[in-house]
C-alpha cells in the first residue's frame, strides 16, 4: 500500500511540473538562448556601459595603464644600477598604445564579437529551418514532445513517465545552465577593459586567454543548441521508440552542453 501512495505522489509531483513547463519554462529558455549584441543596451549593462563616454571601469583601466607605465619606468631605471635587460622601449611604447586603444573600445569591440556570434546564430536558424520549415526554438521542442502518445498522464514506472521526468527536471536544468551562461557573458563583457590589460604582461597573458576562451564557449551554446534541439524536430516517426532514445540524449546533452562545448574547444587559446 505504501508502495503505491508513493508510486502515486511521483505521478503527482512530475505531472504539476510537467504543467509549470509548459507555462514559463519553455517561453524562458527561448528568450535567453540567444545572447545578441543590444545585450549591451539592455539592464544590468546599461548602466556601466554609455556608446560614446568612458565609464568608470574603462576609467579604472586605464588607471591600471598608466601603473604599468609607471612600473616600466622604475624597472628601466633600477637596470641602470644592476645591468639586468629589459624591453626595448620603442616594443613598449608600441604594445602600451595598441592595448590602450583596445582598453578604450573594449565595448566596442564586444559588441563585433557579439555580432560575428548572432549572425553564426541566424545562419544555423535558416539552416536548420531548411530541413523542417519550423523554428528550432525549445517551444517547437515541447510539441514534439506533447504528440507523444499517453505522455502528460503516464505512469512514473513507464518508458513513457521516465521520460516524462527527465523532460521536466532536465529542462529545468537547462534553465539553470542558461541562466548561469547569460550572467557569465554579463560578467565577461563587463571585466573585458581589464581581460585586455592582461595582455600587457606575460604573468598576465593567462587571464585574457582564459577569458577569451570562457567567453567564446558561452557565445558558442546558442549555436550548438539550436542543433542538438534539430535532431528530435527533425524526427518524423514520434511514436518510434529510438525517437524516446534520440529525445532523452539530447536533453541529456543539452544538460551537459557547457562541459560538451569546453571539450571541443578545450585547446583554444592555449587551454590544457
Amino acid at each position: 500500500m505504501k508502495e503505491q501512495d508513493i508510486i502515486s505522489n511521483l505521478n503527482m509531483f512530475s505531472e504539476k511540473i510537467f504543467k509549470v513547463l509548459e507555462k514559463e519554462v519553455y517561453d524562458i529558455l527561448d528568450n535567453i538562448i540567444d545572447v545578441k549584441p543590444d545585450i549591451l543596451t539592455k539592464e544590468p549593462l546599461k548602466y556601466f556601459y554609455v556608446e560614446g563616454e568612458l565609464n568608470g571601469i574603462v576609467i579604472l583601466a586605464n588607471a591600471l595603464i598608466l601603473l604599468y607605465v609607471l612600473h616600466y619606468v622604475l624597472t628601466q631605471i633600477i637596470s641602470i644600477y644592476n645591468g639586468k635587460n629589459v624591453e626595448n622601449i620603442y616594443h613598449f611604447l608600441i604594445r602600451i598604445i595598441v592595448i590602450g586603444i583596445l582598453v578604450n573600445n573594449s565595448y566596442f569591440i564586444c559588441g563585433i564579437c557579439l555580432k560575428i556570434f548572432d549572425g553564426i546564430s541566424s545562419g544555423v536558424d535558416i539552416f536548420c529551418q531548411s530541413y523542417t520549415n519550423k523554428e528550432i526554438t525549445f517551444s517547437m521542442l515541447k510539441e514534439n514532445i506533447y504528440q507523444i502518445e499517453n505522455i502528460e498522464k503516464s505512469d512514473f514506472l513507464s518508458i513513457e513517465g521516465i521520460l516524462k521526468s527527465m523532460v521536466s527536471l532536465g529542462s529545468i536544468s537547462i534553465l539553470i545552465t542558461l541562466s548561469i551562461r547569460y550572467v557569465t557573458v554579463v560578467i565577461l563583457l563587463l571585466i573585458s577593459p581589464f581581460a585586455i590589460i592582461g595582455l600587457c604582461s606575460n604573468i598576465t597573458s593567462g587571464f585574457s586567454k582564459m577569458w577569451l576562451k570562457t567567453l567564446i564557449v558561452n557565445l558558442s551554446m546558442q549555436i550548438f543548441i539550436k542543433l542538438i534541439i534539430l535532431i528530435p524536430i527533425v524526427y518524423k516517426d514520434l511514436k518510434s521508440p529510438m525517437y524516446k532514445v534520440i529525445l532523452i540524449g539530447s536533453l541529456y546533452l543539452l544538460y551537459k552542453i557547457n562541459s560538451f562545448i569546453s571539450s571541443i574547444f578545450a585547446k583554444i587559446v592555449g587551454g590544457n
